[in-house]
This record gives C-alpha cells, sequence and structure tokens, in this order.
C-alpha cells in the first residue's frame, strides 16, 4: 500500500464505520431514526453500543487508531523532509498522536461494557482521543503554516489555510459545547449534534493531509519511519 494513502484511509475507514453503524443500528431498531447531523438524537457511541453492530464498530474502529499511530510516525518524517528542525516538537507531536491511538482503542474495547468503571474507561478514552488528537493537528498545521508565511510553497497556500480553519472550527466548535451542556433546551441532543459534526471535522482534517502529502516529494520508507521520534530523514 503506498504510504501516502495512510491519511486517505484514516478519513474514510471511521466515517464509513461511524455511518454505517448508525444505519444499521436505526434499521434494526436500536437506536432512533433522525438526522443525528442535525438533531442529534443518537450519539456515535450508542450507534455502536449494541449487538450486532458493535462487531462491526470495533473492527473499523480500532484499526483506525493503529492507522493513526503510524501516520503521526510518518508526519515525523514527511515534516523533517519539509524542512522542521524542532526536534522536540515533532516528538511532541508523535507522542500525543500515539497517546491519542491508545485511547481510542481503550474506547472501542470498552464500548457497550457496563459499570462505572467501564463508563469512566470509555469517556475518558473518548476525550483524551479527541482532544490528543486535535493537538497533534494543530502541532502539525502550526508547523506547515509558519512555512508559510516564511516564504516556503512546498503545500499549495490554499490547502495550508483551509486546514487552519478547520483547527480554528474544531477550537469553536469544543468551546460552543460547554454553554450547549448547560442552556440547551435538550442538552443530549445538543451535545449529539457537536459530536457528529466536530468527528467529520477531525477526520476531514486527514483527508486535507492526503492532499498535502501528495503535493510533495515523500518518499519516507518504513527503514526511516522506525527511527527515533522526531529525527529528520536524510
Amino acid at each position: 500500500m503506498p504510504l501516502r494513502a495512510l491519511p486517505l484511509l484514516i478519513f474514510f475507514v471511521p466515517a464509513i464505520g461511524a455511518n454505517l453503524s448508525l444505519w444499521l443500528s436505526q434499521n434494526l431498531g436500536l437506536v432512533p431514526e433522525c438526522n443525528v447531523y442535525l438533531q442529534g438524537c443518537t450519539s456515535i457511541s450508542a450507534a455502536g453500543r449494541y449487538e450486532p453492530v458493535i462487531f462491526l464498530f470495533r473492527a473499523l474502529i480500532i484499526p483506525t487508531a493503529v492507522l493513526m499511530m503510524l501516520f503521526w510516525r510518518l508526519s515525523c518524517c514527511w515534516l523533517a523532509e519539509l524542512g522542521e528542525r524542532s526536534r522536540t516538537r515533532l516528538a511532541v507531536m508523535e507522542t500525543i498522536g500515539y497517546i491519542a491511538g491508545v485511547f481510542l482503542i481503550l474506547y472501542a474495547t470498552f464500548l457497550g461494557s457496563e459499570g462505572d468503571g467501564y463508563r469512566l474507561m470509555r469517556r475518558y478514552g473518548v476525550t483524551v482521543f479527541f482532544a490528543f488528537t486535535y493537538l497533534a493537528q494543530l502541532l502539525a498545521t502550526g508547523v506547515l503554516y509558519a512555512r508559510l508565511r516564511a516564504g516556503y510553497t512546498d503545500v499549495a497556500p490554499w490547502l495550508v489555510r483551509t486546514m487552519v480553519a478547520l483547527c480554528a472550527v474544531m477550537l469553536l466548535g469544543g468551546l460552543a459545547s460547554i454553554p450547549a451542556a448547560e442552556w440547551a433546551l435538550d442538552r443530549s441532543a445538543a451535545n449529539n449534534i457537536i459530536e457528529w459534526n466536530l468527528s467529520g471535522v477531525l477526520m476531514g482534517w486527514f483527508l486535507l493531509a492526503w492532499l498535502a502529502w501528495r503535493q510533495t516529494d515523500f518518499r519516507v520508507r518504513f527503514s526511516a519511519a522506525a527511527g527515533p521520534p522526531g529525527a529528520p530523514v536524510s
């Protein structure tokens, strides 16, 4: 598999997993039927929580977490190839990307389990996944934007600015969830609407990353990807 297809898989696999799980759960009568992006009658977790849908959900989400961890390793190589010399920045980005992947696996593993302890692990799993994935995306976008301001155009300016815009949208959406949880007439629906839409934006960033990788001469091999975190690639 060409390495440059990796972010494309990360975009499509969870999108298919979440929406197909939702469609199956609705058709099996496991969750209410509505447009979740506008009405929020069901959360992402509820869409994939019940048998037999949970097996499909886990089968797509857990491999996605592994692909994401590989993506952040290769992203360090890619940004180093473009000229980023801050090993600390790249190492931090890679580390929090790994943590996000681990917590996504934790979330998918304990989804559907009962008990306060399991519920807590699920909640922390999805929260840490979203937060740390966003932070890793923010760091990668910051490197590209800094290069753009310095006059480098290895990635198209419109693409870098779109990545910046998506990061801003995710930040505003996260902030909007705070008053929504307190003041919305239907707090659950409001949070579900934000969750579904922000998840789409979060995954959309990887689609932009795929376009960015395609615009550069990214020829990292697995042997190079096995180097130390943040190490530039010769």
